[in-house]
């Protein structure tokens, strides 16, 4: 398969922030040379609209009018009053000092009076220094001295096309600034967002290595410490899976070793010694079989345990008397119990049916008690209940041995485990019980679990779900 090419997170992160930053000013400059002009006109055009309807009502106040007249002149426009009645003569400013084309002003109030409108633009003016320039201008009706006027509000396009050149030189200087920040800002961000993947890269490196000492970093953002926290979690559940095979491996090859050794003395015993002798010889062919079935049931339970964990053996789910289940499990340990002197106390109520696979809960009610019968106290006496609740059906199995301390509580389950207290195990096992348990019960989703005390023995209890026949 052909490995996809791939680039690094830091470049990605400064690559998208730098062409963002640059369609941000794109946008901008589009706007800025398509419609700056036509925006700037028309918010002049609303100014002039909104002085010359405060300077219509202010003309018979002349203080009021000078310093309304000087604000607009401090803006750029300039204010006109013409008389009417065909005549546009200029009636303000009074010292006549600026002219006004008397054909635009009748073009103008004509096309005014046509249209119910107010505002032009695009027509000719003369300036103070008698030539042409391209205006904004807006028209009004007033009364000045008891005449019929019109107030004129005119401002120089010249000063309009000033300010949209100084506004595109800020333009550039502040898109120049823009990019720059942009860029430093960009390759600050990626370096803080991806110097703690890096580190963190590098010391999954050295773990891969076989260096377990290592521990993932945490970093200044929430989503790196999750992640710190996720692969650390995830490196001691390894450490701790990597212990459990190296004890798998080392308590396998131990009960390997010991029957297979046993098997090759006895048979070099029959060979050499005992050939001839038929009850020496019968004696120690009956150590190699035992020896044989111990190997036969411990690869069993390897086997067994292998498709319990790997799903590939399916639960037969049927509905099942677990009252009968349980009482001939406690049958096939009678033999066991009148030899070695122990007791298992029935207290099994009849008739409780769950939904189960049976062979395989059969396998869970022999492993928890062969289980409790290995590590029962001195009294060697185990009980059983199988007692029903209103839609539950509660197994306890209880011994009267040590207990198991609150460190072991969860590693009892794990495969292999044994108590390092004993050494006695009148029940043949081999140290994968409990983890069959565990992946039974899971596989069937049922509660389960043990209550323990320290010197006051183990209560291993399961729950099943009560089915009711009316």
């Amino acid at each position: 398969m052909k490995k996809k090419k791939s680039r690094k997170l830091k470049f990605n992160i400064w690559f998208y922030f730098l062409i963002f930053t640059l369609i941000i000013i794109g946008v901008q400059w589009f706007f800025q040379m398509v419609f700056l002009d036509g925006y700037y006109q028309r918010v002049k055009i609303s100014s002039m609209r909104q002085y010359a309807s405060t300077l219509k009502f202010l003309v018979s106040s002349p203080s009021d009018f000078e310093l309304t007249v000087q604000e607009c002149r401090e803006t750029g426009v300039s204010i006109f009053i013409v008389g009417g009645d065909d005549d546009y003569s200029v009636m303000y400013p009074s010292d006549k000092s600026a002219a006004i084309d008397k054909d635009l002003v009748k073009s103008a109030v004509g096309e005014k009076l046509k249209n119910g409108e107010e505002g032009y633009f695009g027509n000719y003016v003369l300036n103070l220094n008698g030539s042409k320039s391209k205006v904004l201008y807006f028209i009004l009706d007033c009364e000045y001295g008891g005449n019929q006027s019109y107030l004129i509000l005119i401002s120089a396009h010249a000063k309009l096309t000033e300010a949209v050149s100084v506004f595109r030189v800020q333009f550039i200087i502040i898109s120049v600034l823009v990019v720059i920040i942009g860029f430093i800002l960009s390759w600050y961000l990626t370096e803080r967002l991806s110097r703690p993947l890096d580190v963190m890269s590098e010391t999954a490196k050295k773990w891969a290595n076989g260096d377990d000492t290592v521990v993932f970093e945490a970093g200044d953002y929430k989503e790196i410490n999750e992640l710190a926290d996720a692969l650390n979690y995830a490196k001691e559940g390894v450490s701790k899976s990597g212990d459990l095979q190296r004890d798998l491996l080392a308590n396998v090859s131990h009960d390997l070793k010991t029957p297979l050794t046993m098997i090759k003395a006895y048979a070099e015993m029959i060979k050499d010694i005992s050939g001839d002798n038929k009850e020496k010889r019968e004696k120690h062919t009956q150590v190699i079989i035992d020896e044989a079935d111990r190997l036969t049931l411990l690869v069993n339970d390897i086997l067994n345990l292998s498709k319990l964990q790997s799903s590939v053996d399916d639960l037969n789910l049927t509905e099942i008397n677990l009252s009968e289940l349980t009482e001939r499990v406690i049958n096939r340990f009678s033999d066991f119990v009148a030899e070695k002197g122990y007791t298992i106390e029935n207290h099994v109520a009849p008739e409780l049916i769950t939904v189960a696979d049976e062979q395989k809960i059969e396998q869970v009610i022999y492993n928890l008690l062969g289980n409790s019968i290995n590590y029962t106290g001195d009294d060697k006496t185990v009980k059983v209940f199988l007692t029903a609740e209103t839609d539950k059906i509660l197994l306890e199995i209880i011994d009267s041995g040590k207990g198991i301390g609150v460190e072991n509580i969860e590693t009892i389950w794990e495969r292999y485990y044994r108590f390092s207290e004993t050494n006695s195990r009148p029940v043949k096992g081999t140290g994968l019980g409990l983890s069959i348990v565990k992946a039974i019960l899971e596989k069937h989703n049922l509660n389960y679990g043990v209550r323990t005390k320290k010197d006051f023995g183990s209560n291993f209890f399961v729950e099943f779900d009560r089915i009711r026949n009316e």
